[in-house]
């Protein structure tokens, strides 16, 4: 892998997808020392979630392949997103996120007071659809995990839930709301921070990765690792995660609820994320989807000005569409024509700076002032 005293300190960084496992080197400054991606052999079969662990394998060794002839990395830790609300059981079977449309809540049939505060949870639907569509599966498992949290238990043998920021509850659940649903509460792993160290991989999953005994950082969504990626943290800032789907967010520093858009928290405390989201984004035809982008970043402009809210000057696009380079500057010169600069980030997979980021700064915190 190189000479021993030419070793560049870095993350591994993996997000999961819904077709392919990304990953790449993440080094302390942010430089992206290289990175690839594993498309699955099947990534519409019941149980992809088995795939993960050796499509990481494939990963790793391209990475190494990438980089034996300039440097030998010494990789500090492995941090993980990936795509939400999909749910894995302890045997790998699958609820794709993007699958099979869940219903509404009916808070005022089926749960508690509590509940109210949930019926716009992202995972609430989908646990009960689990329940529904998979009973067998549901009653047999310990544990239903979101996509990044299945991969962090197998490497490390510790069950845990991400919660990026802990106003995030409402889209996810508590103990009460489980209950009111019927939802076994004991299934849902109990929740940790961004950031959170979540054990150092088991030998096995040492010896398949070929691996140190590196500790494992749970970044969760990829949402978020997305927004922390393209530095959408501030207010006033905006990016264009734009995959096989695209949603437009922007960081505002007040609550802003309206027809059209998702409000979220955003990943600081005070601080929040209005969208606009476009599905099946890549399947539609160019003018089509341009004047989906347009349409949105317009009425977020409009939101935001209405609130006292500066509406920013470049916005920062990540994922698949942003390698297309022909449909890249047609959708450059559209926004052009609405005051704003598209950009490429220093990373085009914006989720592995953000893991990066995640996992240094949860380094430094591990290691004290010193580090």
């Amino acid at each position: 892998m190189g000479p021993k005293n030419n070793m560049a300190e870095c993350i591994l960084a993996a997000d999961i997808g819904s077709t392919a496992l990304k990953a790449g080197l993440i080094a302390k400054d942010g430089k992206v020392i290289a990175m690839c991606s594993v498309p699955y052999s099947a990534p519409e079969n019941r149980f992809v979630a088995e795939g993960w662990i050796w499509a990481l394998k494939a990963a790793i060794d391209k990475l190494k392949t990438a980089v034996e002839e300039v440097e030998a990395p010494h990789i500090k830790a492995l941090a993980i997103s990936g795509n939400g609300p999909t749910l894995v059981s302890e045997s790998g079977l699958t609820l794709r996120w993007n699958e099979y449309p869940a219903a509404r809540l009916s808070v005022d049939e089926t749960s508690p007071e509590e509940a109210h505060r949930f019926a716009n949870s992202i995972f609430l639907p989908r646990i009960l659809l689990f329940r529904d569509l998979i009973n067998d599966e549901y009653e047999a498992t310990a544990h239903l995990f979101s996509g990044p949290e299945y991969l962090i238990w197998q490497l490390t043998g510790n069950a845990v839930t991400i919660l990026p920021e802990e106003r995030y509850e409402t889209a996810y659940w508590n103990r009460e709301v489980l209950e009111g649903f019927g939802i076994m509460t004991g299934k849902m792993p109990d929740f940790v921070e961004l950031g959170h160290k979540c054990g150092k991989l088991l030998p096995n999953a040492q010896e398949l990765l070929g691996l140190e005994d590196i500790p494992v950082i749970g970044v969760g969504p990829d949402f978020i690792a997305a927004l922390i990626g393209t530095d959408t943290t501030r207010t006033g800032t905006i990016c264009d995660r734009a995959g096989s789907s695209e949603g437009i967010n922007m960081c505002v520093d007040k609550e802003i609820r309206a027809e059209g858009i998702r409000t979220l928290p955003g990943v600081k405390a005070g601080l929040w994320n209005i969208s606009v989201l476009i599905p099946n984004s890549a399947s539609l035809p160019e003018d089509v989807r341009l004047q989906k982008v347009t349409d949105a970043v317009q009425l977020l402009k409009k939101f935001a000005e209405e609130n006292g809210v500066a509406f920013p000057k470049v916005i920062t696009t990540t994922g698949g569409q942003a390698k297309d380079q022909v449909y890249f500057e047609k959708k450059r010169t559209a926004l052009a024509a609405l005051g704003l600069e598209l950009v490429v980030g220093s990373c085009v997979d914006a989720e592995l700076e953000g893991d990066g980021i995640v996992a240094w700064a949860a380094l430094r915190e591990l290691q004290g002032p010193r580090a």
